[in-house]
Parts: C-alpha cells; structure tokens; sequence
C-alpha cells in the first residue's frame, strides 16, 4: 500500500507536466492556423494554377495544355542571355531600388524626425505629404509632366533667355525625372510610417536622455533610430521584394510605348502580361518563379542580416 501511494505521487507531477506541454501545443497550433490557413487560401490557392502553368505548353489547335517540362525556364533563361532590354531592364530596377534606399530614406526619417519634434509648420507639411495621395495618381502624372516639361523650360527661357527641352523630352534626364517622381511620390507614405512608430516611442525615455544632456542629433542617433529600426528593416525588406516587379511609374508616364532604356524589369512583365495571349502565359509563369527563386532567399537572408547587425536597444 505504501509503494502504491508513492508511486502515484510521483506520476502525478509527471501527468501535470504532460498536461502542460499538451496545452501549450494546443495554444501553439491555435495560434498559427490562422496565419497557415490564411497562407493557404491567399497564396497557395491564388497562385497554384500559375505555378502548374510554368511547367505546360498551350496548343492552338487543341486549345489545351500539356506537360513541356522544364522548357519554359530554359527559355527564360536562355532569354536573360540573348535579349538586348532585359539586362538593362534588371539594371534599371536595382537603380530605382538603390536610389529609393541612399536618398528617399534618409530624408523620410529626418523629415519625419522633424514631424515627430513638432517643429516649425509641422501640422502644414503633414497636409502635404497626403496630397499626392488624395489626387488620382494620373493626375499627379499630368500635373508632374506640365511642371517638368513646360513649367521649368518656360522660367529657364525667363531667366536666361534661351531654350531648353523639358525634363521628360530630353532623353538625357527622363529616366532621373521618373525616379526622382517615385521618390516624390512615394516620401508621404514612409515618413508618416516613420513618424507613427515615433510616436509610439515613451515620453520617460526622451526625458530622461534630456536630464543627461542629450542633443537632438545624438537623441536621434542613440534612441529614435534603434527604436524604428524595425520599421526601417520592414521597408527596406519590402523594397527589395518589390525589385523586380516596380514598374517605376513607367506606365503611367509611357502607357506600353516606353523607350527600351528606360525598362524596369517589373514594368516589363506588366507590358508582356498586358499583351499576351494564351500560348504567352506558361512562359510568363516560368519568369514569375524564376524571380522568385532568386528574391526569395536573399530576402530572408536580408532580413536577417538587418536584425542582427541593426542597432540594440538592450
């Protein structure tokens, strides 16, 4: 009787700690079904034909497809090599991303710095940067296109007395012209991201760096920047998956007619997208899971990169 009772003593902590990990494997699994199936459904579901449509072949006759293989990624492949506008295309895309990363983002988080320390016409500026959001992006493109070509030529005649071509006319500076509205553009967006997560960071914190001597320089430096890193991460990983599919704006400017120069790699998927027919779509597909595979890894290795070499707040 009495190894009966020692005995079950020590299986009941055992049976509470078995209850335990059956809890928090129940809590686990309901708390990740709902991303998994959101996945599935949004993913998985969306994109599964497209996925199968990069190893067929359309025939017209039958109007049908059958298994080709791997052909299609061959012929991507073989594609990258031999058309004249897809390396510069690819070229073109990493330079709007470059430009996005060295320019647009410095001047988001200062910009948005400035908003966060309601400084001078704080409120002012903020009606500003949602203007160009308010107005239908065609719009903003009319508006951007007199400006650049019939505004600024019309004040350097003025000014100088002679001529000039407008910014998009001139082969010389389309292309900066159509980054640098992308970058315009795309300002309001990112520094009212920025300015929101400082809005979250804690009075105390800012007081008490106050009470120590800290200036606005160091303040931004030392507190505001590790505190927004992962916004900043969050940017900078979601640019880079967007690499090759930016269009740059190009078809709001040139519809499908924009010169082979100025090709981004994303502005050229749209345009072969728009134009294809049927026998088009399992190479389209087969270009689709190439980027993929390419963007795919860097990103993850990106975002691990930017968290474990970004600033602490430890």
């Amino acid at each position: 009787m009495h190894n009966f009772t020692a005995n079950s003593e020590i299986l009941k902590p055992k049976r509470k700690n078995n209850i335990g990990k059956r809890n928090k494997l129940l809590f686990y699994i309901a708390v990740m079904a709902l991303p998994c199936l959101q996945f599935v459904i949004f993913w998985v579901c969306v994109n599964i034909n497209s996925i199968l449509l990069a190893f067929r072949d359309y025939h017209q006759n039958t109007n049908s497809f059958t298994f080709y293989g791997f052909n299609n990624f061959k012929n991507v492949i073989s594609d990258l090599k031999n058309v004249e506008h897809l390396i510069p295309a690819i070229k073109n895309s990493a330079i709007v991303y470059v430009c996005g990363i060295l320019i647009s983002t410095p001047l988001s988080v200062i910009f948005s710095y400035y908003l966060y320390k309601k400084k001078l016409m704080h409120k002012t500026f903020k009606t500003i940067l949602f203007l160009p959001h308010i107005l239908s992006a065609l719009v903003v493109v009319l508006l951007y296109k007199y400006f650049v070509d019939r505004a600024i030529p019309g004040i350097y005649l003025a000014l100088t007395g002679k001529t000039m071509k407008g910014l998009l006319a001139n082969m010389n500076t389309a292309f900066q012209t159509i980054i640098f509205f992308g970058i315009w553009t795309g300002f309001g967006t990112s520094s009212m991201m920025y300015l929101g997560t400082m809005n979250g960071i804690s009075d105390s914190v800012v007081e008490a760096a106050k009470l120590d001597g800290i200036t606005p320089i160091k303040e931004l430096w030392y507190i505001t920047l590790p505190l927004i890193w992962p916004t900043f991460v969050t940017f900078l990983v979601v640019g880079f998956t967007g690499l090759f599919t930016n269009q740059a704006n190009l078809y709001n400017f040139h519809g499908d007619e924009a010169p082979y120069q100025f090709y981004t790699f994303g502005y050229y998927l749209y345009v072969e997208t728009q134009r294809a027919s049927m026998d088009n779509y399992p190479y389209l597909a087969a270009t689709g899971l190439c980027i993929t595979a390419i963007v795919a890894p860097i990103t993850v290795l990106l975002r691990k990169a930017l968290e474990r070499f970004g600033p602490s707040t430890i």
